[in-house]
């Protein structure tokens, strides 16, 4: 979970890298350990933690949205999802994606929202769209995370808010199955997003 994340975010060089650049930088690690992950390698691994635990928090306290997140005892698994599976997942409690989804939290909703104008002036507004279009064109996307406190009947994103958007603006393009990462864990209940 923690190299798929960081590789996501670290694509999105403009948005996050300059913060995860000072990360790997305050951490002595190097960048490959993100753009090339061995999960394989122990010490990658811990290396990856801490520049995730500073980064965002993870299991180490501050002040993120994952400050709170359980950081063991969660079961990570790659999980083939339905298209309604996949829409029907909850961002987390964060302004924007509450604003965005008129407070329902719902992909479906925000999509509606944005098809009809709602957010036209946001600099992120277009990223949704050229997110869709990437998918009608049969672009496969990076995989999502989504986490679940009951066993995955529901589940909330954890990373891949503006792709499962986009998913949910091109509902005719999404695969019959799409692979996702799901942790399940009842301590994930206890988490403030969720």
């Amino acid at each position: 979970m923690i190299a798929v994340f960081l590789q996501q975010e670290y694509a999105h060089h403009a948005r996050y890298g300059d913060r995860i650049d000072e990360c790997l930088r305050e951490e002595d690690v190097p960048a490959a350990r993100i753009t090339h992950p061995n999960i394989d390698d122990p010490a990658d691994n811990v290396q990856r933690r801490k520049v995730f635990a500073r980064y965002r928090g993870y299991g180490a306290g501050g002040n993120s949205y994952l400050t709170d997140f359980p950081d063991s005892g969660i079961d990570w698994n790659w999980v083939a999802l339905t298209p309604d599976e996949l829409l029907d997942s909850k961002y987390i409690r964060y302004k924007y994606w509450m604003e965005l989804s008129g407070g329902t939290r719902s992909p479906r909703v925000a999509a509606e929202r944005i098809l009809a104008g709602f957010g036209a002036a946001d600099e992120f507004h277009r990223h949704f769209f050229d997110l869709a279009g990437k998918i009608r064109s049969g672009t496969a996307l990076p995989p999502v995370i989504l986490v679940s406190a009951d066993g995955g009947r529901s589940r909330v994103i954890l990373e891949g808010h503006s792709r499962i958007t986009a998913f949910a603006m091109a509902p005719e393009a999404i695969p019959a199955e799409v692979e996702v990462i799901l942790g399940v864990s009842p301590d994930i209940a206890k988490w403030d997003e969720y």
